[in-house]
């Protein structure tokens, strides 16, 4: 969960996943990203959104439990 410590308290899935591959130095498929961190259930939906560009809005999400440290492979 080191990642989120590089995020506003408030993120999209994308800028999560531009993180992690930061960390792993290495491109990431974006549904594969998607479906396995939701599995993983240490983010939630806040209800909102935010629009980047002409694109849809992307949903923002939030850590579960900011305090909590675990290692996720």
């Amino acid at each position: 969960t080191i990642a989120f410590q590089f995020l506003p308290e408030e993120f999209t899935l994308r800028e999560l996943q531009a993180v992690y591959e930061i960390i792993l130095r290495e491109e990431l498929d974006r549904r594969n990203f998607r479906k396995w961190f939701l599995a993983l259930e240490q983010i939630e939906e806040t209800g909102e959104e935010r629009r980047e560009g002409a694109h849809r809005p992307a949903r923002l999400y939030r850590m579960r439990n900011r305090n909590k440290v675990e290692i996720i492979k």
